[in-house]
């Protein structure tokens, strides 16, 4: 058995049409406050929905998996070095060692859409409607897929690859390159301001010599402003900040969240390396060539993500695997799938998705961000409340 929180926002009585279940991302993240960030941008949305928040099973509030004391730092690596390699296997060998859970081979998305379909018993509805982003965006197809006849209006919002491995995923998936390229060119026209270089070039030099944060770190906390361009100015405070040996609110948050252990965030890398590495795509250190494969897809990356190219060495130690087959995508639900044009994650999987679904439809923004209900509200919502 395993115990789920659930929160409900609960829609005008007068108004109502049924149940919107909701998931922020991850995985790992929990979701149980999710209904009061979504509130505003649902507006009168709200008043037809009995709004839906669940900390997925083993997140959050729900029954936890524990690891013991994790690091963010020691699972969330770059490896630009061979030296820097050599060290992220080791201490991922050490961060994995401690996961002897008996339920962790039921870390899956399809248990959490199976989990969703309980949940939607236990509201005593014959039908839900869904909204995801992310992460959550692959669980909506992926109950769209397994329960289609439970499905009253779906949205998924900054979809992957759901039927690509886990593994397949790091190798073609998320692209910061691109990304670091554009903040480049943002900045060097505000050389005046912030004095990190005149030119795309001379940007990317100066980030070459930043030194307070080593080699392995320096691209993490670079990516996790990259994702949105509305995050430009605080990417380049931050850079500024790191040059000059000084800090800012955000990038103080950042390094105290990558650099220290707590029972929260111990237990979020849990389950984010749980669901992440069950797939059985991963090859395994302990098969013949294991972790050279991890240092190819290094080198073989580098020529496109010079800065950024990384893999993730967990899942190289991780000794449990799901026992189901590959989901195959394909079915007749409508969907409406919400996408930005220049996301981190390629177009290309949002518009497979939609090849493969023939009552889906496909609609995009010419924005860098990952998640763009607030720029697509309109088209949301008018969705939600026909």
């Amino acid at each position: 058995m395993v115990r789920l929180a659930v929160s409900r926002l609960k829609a005008d009585p007068a108004k109502r049409r049924g149940v919107l279940l909701t998931n922020p991302g991850g995985p790992g993240g929990p979701g149980t406050t999710y209904p009061l960030d979504l509130k505003p941008l649902l507006g009168e949305v709200a008043q037809q929905y009995d709004v839906i928040g669940i900390d997925p099973r083993f997140m959050g509030a729900s029954d936890p998996v524990d690891c013991g004391p994790i690091r963010l730092r020691d699972v969330f690596r770059s490896s630009l070095t061979r030296a820097d390699f050599n060290k992220a296997s080791k201490l991922a060998a050490k961060a994995v060692a401690g996961c002897k859970d008996d339920r962790l081979p039921y870390a899956s998305i399809r248990n959490v859409a199976r989990d969703m379909d309980v949940i939607r018993g236990a509201l005593g509805e014959q039908k839900i409607s869904y909204y995801g982003v992310s992460w959550g965006a692959d669980l909506g197809v992926v109950y769209s897929q397994l329960f289609p006849r439970r499905v009253d209006r779906m949205v998924v919002d900054s979809v992957t690859d759901v039927e690509g491995s886990e593994y397949h995923h790091l190798a073609t998936g998320e692209r910061a390159e691109a990304a670091f390229d554009e903040w480049a060119a943002w900045v060097a026209w505000r050389d005046d301001k912030y004095h990190l270089g005149r030119t795309g070039m001379q940007v990317r030099a100066t980030i070459k010599r930043i030194k307070s944060l080593d080699s392995a770190t320096l691209p993490w906390a670079l990516q996790s402003a990259l994702g949105d361009e509305k995050d430009h100015e605080v990417m380049a405070r931050n850079v500024r900040a790191l040059l000059d040996g000084k800090s800012t609110d955000e990038l103080d948050g950042w390094l105290q969240q990558y650099f220290t252990t707590t029972p929260i965030l111990s237990r979020f890398a849990a389950a984010s390396i749980a669901f992440t590495c069950n797939d059985n795509g991963w090859p395994r250190a302990d098969a013949p060539g294991g972790l050279s494969a991890y240092w190819r897809d290094v080198v073989r990356t580098r020529e496109s993500e010079p800065l950024f190219h990384t893999t993730f060495l967990p899942c190289a130690f991780w000794r449990y695997h799901t026992s189901e087959a590959e989901l195959v995508i394909g079915n007749d639900v409508p969907m409406l799938i919400v996408q930005a044009e220049r996301d981190n994650i390629p177009l290309g999987w949002a518009q497979a998705l939609h090849a493969k679904l023939p009552n889906s439809t496909l609609k995009t923004v010419d924005r860098r961000a990952h998640g763009v209900y607030e720029f697509m509200s309109t088209t949301v919502n008018d969705y939600l409340a026909r």
